[in-house]
């Protein structure tokens, strides 16, 4: 259930029927005694391959068939420990299939529910988390269930403009859920990797007087106000650069190819400069104002080499992504399943078809 790799702890989680036998035959209680796998209990001991010892753990009993092992983070343990669950039979599968399995023995046939109880695992903020879990009882799942209900008194325009509006609010909510894509672009030499390094909080990007410096991108993940942020930093826009040589065309092509998929672009200008490239999703930052005798009345206007205004710039950030007060309370959808049933939801063309579209929102096949 963890993530692959070296780590103080491990964790591994057995489910299924027959899942205590296992325990039986492989586990040792440091106490001596026989140990009893009653729900809530955490017992303490080492799990053995035959009398070979492999690790000394702790089980955590979550229910009568879903049982986790957390064991030293040492991957070679690890291995070990899932080589001898397969001498048991035991089937080796990913993290969200077991939680999928988790989630229909705590729901049972309550799609949406099981999708937030895996959902809310895999979200980048806490206010994701939350998003997720208010569709659990209240949200999605309330409102569902009320078009269901209601399907004969409700007006087919009323249901359709529902489940758009549902559509709409999903958009900004998955920003919280999952990272925002932010790209820091403009003209070379105006302080773009400057500002990563100031986000970053230390220099990650070489920073020189000469255009064309950053030739390549550079990422890092910051977590803003509200949300987590992905950040690049890309080579700066120019088109005599791009004519130069095979690498500094490739740097632009780059830096464009980004700036298409960013959710928003921090575009980065000297304080002097105006004007307007046509990039969309575009917040214009305006740096170097340290070096400023007047600043302009209207702009974002910042220093990224002594940090003026970098709080500013965040708020401008979450507020032009429109997160900055958006309500966790909203009814939202948060699995591609779900968009993709609202989507028809929002296009149908009779009340038929609008039943059986919810039916499938509420207890439909999640895709594993």
């Amino acid at each position: 259930m963890t993530a692959k790799g070296a780590s103080a702890i491990s964790s591994v989680q057995l489910v299924g029927a027959g899942a205590e036998d296992i325990f039986k035959n492989i586990f040792r209680p440091i106490s001596g005694k026989n140990p009893v796998f009653s729900v809530g209990s955490i017992l303490h001991g080492n799990i053995f391959d035959s009398d070979v010892l492999i690790d000394e753990v702790v089980i955590g009993c979550e229910s009568s068939s879903c049982f986790s092992i957390n064991c030293h983070g040492n991957p070679i343990i690890v291995e070990n420990i899932l080589e001898l669950l397969k001498k048991h039979d035991v089937r080796i599968t990913d993290a969200r299939d077991v939680m999928t399995y988790m989630g229909e023995q705590k729901y049972g046939d309550n799609t949406i529910a099981i999708e937030a109880e895996i959902g809310q695992s895999q979200a980048a903020t806490i206010y994701g988390a939350k998003i997720i879990r208010h569709q659990m009882k209240m949200g999605l799942l309330q409102a569902a269930n009320w078009w269901l209900e209601n399907l004969d008194t409700l007006e087919l325009d009323d249901i359709k403009e529902g489940a758009g509006q549902v559509l709409n609010d999903s958009e900004i909510a998955d920003l919280f859920i999952r990272d925002v894509k932010i790209v820091i672009a403009g003209p070379p030499n105006t302080g773009k990797s400057t500002l990563f390094n100031r986000l970053c909080g230390k220099e990650k990007a070489i920073v020189t007087d000469i255009a064309g410096t950053t030739r390549d991108w550079l990422s890092a993940k910051i977590r803003l106000k509200r949300i987590m942020a992905e950040f690049f930093d890309t080579a700066g826009l120019d088109q005599i650069l791009s004519g130069q040589n095979n690498i500094d065309a490739e740097s632009q092509g780059q830096a464009v190819e980004l700036i298409k998929t960013a959710d928003l672009v921090l575009y980065v200008v000297d304080f002097s400069l105006r004007g307007d490239d046509g990039i969309r999703k575009k917040l214009v930052v305006f740096n170097k104002c340290d070096l400023a005798k007047k600043l302009p009345a209207e702009g974002l206007n910042i220093s990224a080499k002594t940090g003026q205004g970098i709080d500013k710039l965040i708020k401008a950030i979450e507020k032009a992504l429109g997160v900055a007060d958006f309500d966790v309370r909203k009814t939202v959808c948060f699995t591609d399943r779900q968009r993709g049933i609202l989507k028809q939801a929002a296009s149908a063309s009779t009340k038929q078809q609008i039943k059986k579209l919810i039916q499938e929102l509420l207890k439909g096949s999640i895709a594993v």
